[in-house]
């Protein structure tokens, strides 16, 4: 068992430290009497884990503070009547959030760890899921605020699942020529299951491309999923083009 207590300067006083537990069990089953009636088993071990893992690198050191900057485009003013010059005043360009939490995972996983045949033969196998909840994203708010940019809020959840498999197999040519095959395989489903502010997606994910953002975040599809319209074919030729429906 593990217990960690994580702490960052990048959250406020009062959420500035997680706690997060972890623990896991094994279980060596070939050691019991009756597996001992399988020769062709050499060694048979289930384990299982549980535990949780705090993020603090998608937020801001300043998400916290509200701040405030000069600007002579928005924060400027006459304010001497001089009809000649301008006094720089300051602007919010950042409203903070105090209350922003650590990102928690929780994973769950369970597995075999199998050596068959006096050790001719390996498998192990991993079903897992991990559940990440209070997401930190900055989501969209009204323009009535201001121009000021926009805290980062714990508003998300996302879930990982999968199965994760090695088999390995190894002996020898004549007696003299040793050999070793490894195949591994991973099976995995990404899923976004919550998103805040009563959103459905979210497209400021990645950076627009000619004025299109082909990547959104959307509930119920994968994380950074791309989009767009459906394709019904190409035209291939100029006869295709005269021939197609207006």
């Amino acid at each position: 068992g593990v217990l960690r207590r994580d702490g960052s300067s990048r959250f406020g006083a009062n959420t500035r430290y997680g706690i997060f537990p972890a623990v896991s069990a094994a279980w060596r089953i070939s050691d019991e009497a009756f597996m001992k009636q399988l020769p062709w088993v050499t060694d048979l071990k289930i384990r299982g884990g549980y535990g949780l893992m705090g993020n603090s690198n998608n937020v801001s050191p300043t998400n916290q503070f509200d701040l405030y900057a000069q600007s002579v485009a928005n924060s400027s003013y006459d304010i001497n009547g001089t009809n000649g010059g301008v006094v720089g005043g300051f602007r919010q360009s950042r409203i903070g959030n105090p209350n922003a939490r650590w990102e928690t995972s929780v994973t769950k996983n369970i597995g075999i760890d199998g050596s068959f045949l006096k050790g001719k033969l390996d498998v192990i196998l991993d079903v897992w899921q991990k559940d990440t909840r209070d997401l930190l994203y900055r989501l969209p708010i009204t323009q009535t605020v201001g121009g000021a940019e926009a805290p980062s809020v714990n508003v998300g959840t996302m879930v990982n699942k999968g199965i994760d498999i090695q088999v390995i197999t190894r002996g020898k040519f004549a007696s003299k020529v040793g050999y070793e095959f490894d195949v591994t395989g991973s099976f995995l489903d990404n899923k976004i299951t919550e998103i805040g502010g009563g959103l459905t997606y979210l497209l400021d994910v990645n950076p627009a491309f000619r004025g299109v953002n082909p990547i959104r975040n959307q509930l119920g599809y994968s994380l950074s999923s791309f989009y767009g319209y459906k394709v019904q074919g190409l035209f291939q030729n100029q006869g295709e083009i005269d021939n197609a429906p207006t």
